[in-house]
């Protein structure tokens, strides 16, 4: 008899080839507004990488936000030893970059490969965002053949018809964005019905809007996707007030 598989979030990973994990921590008016959501994800990943208990992050960024410029990211990772111990902790900030004035999307050309147990964690390995972001776009969307559509390379995505919001379930593979959790959370004030659901490139073209949401892109409509215009005029400027609704003052 096979023996049965330890889900990888509830196990210790420690190995020299795992370097981490990352938390991009959205900063305005040098407040982190969705802080409690980055820790609640820290804590649900920490044990696949590490043993002992997570740290606190607003202890660990606290003078990073406080110093920060009033719209940054503050970026936290946290690395293995080559020595075992606790992990090495980095904590950096950087200014917001300005918003691009349309936002355009491709998909992948080749699908991700990785197990979606794995894919459930926001790592500091990014080499995948390296081998399938495509060029000139301000996101690619990425996919693998049995879950359809996933995520962006640095965001969680969202398709927009009527008043529905679907998205990929995290069963799927994706990380577990906080902004994607905070729009999930105040959707139903705003007269919204969130659906998770696999998706597929098919259901863009049928879209009123396609929203993607993360930590340095915060909530933004896609204006075309690979070339062609996505959504309609009247759906994407209805998704328009989410930003202001989710980041007030920035």
């Amino acid at each position: 008899m096979r023996r049965a598989r330890t889900p990888v979030a509830e196990r210790a990973v420690v190995r020299s080839d795992a370097p981490g994990l990352l938390e991009t921590i959205r900063c305005v008016a040098r407040a982190a507004p969705l802080l409690a959501r980055h820790q609640e994800r820290l804590v649900a990943s920490w044990s696949a990488w590490f043993r002992g208990t997570p740290p606190d992050l607003a202890e660990v960024t606290g003078a990073a936000i406080a110093a920060a410029a009033p719209s940054s990211l503050v970026r936290v990772a946290f690395l293995h030893r080559a020595s075992g111990g606790a992990p090495r902790v980095e904590v950096s900030s950087r200014p917001l970059p300005p918003a691009p004035a349309r936002w355009r999307v491709a998909l992948a050309a080749s699908p991700r490969v990785e197990p979606a147990e794995v894919r459930r964690h926001k790592q500091l390995d990014r080499g995948w965002v390296a081998a399938l972001t495509v060029p000139g776009v301000e996101e690619t969307l990425v996919w693998d053949d049995e879950q359809g559509l996933l995520e962006g390379t640095r965001s969680n995505l969202f398709v927009w018809r009527g008043d529905e919001l679907s998205t990929p379930p995290l069963r799927a593979g994706l990380v577990p964005g906080v902004v994607r959790a905070e729009l999930m959370g105040c959707a139903p004030d705003l007269q919204l019905l969130v659906v998770e659901r696999l998706l597929t490139p098919a259901d863009l073209l049928s879209c009123d809007a396609l929203v993607l949401t993360g930590s340095g892109v915060g909530v933004v409509v896609v204006d075309e996707c690979d070339g062609r215009p996505i959504g309609s005029a009247a759906g994407r400027a209805a998704a328009a007030r989410l930003p202001s609704v989710l980041f007030p003052g920035g």
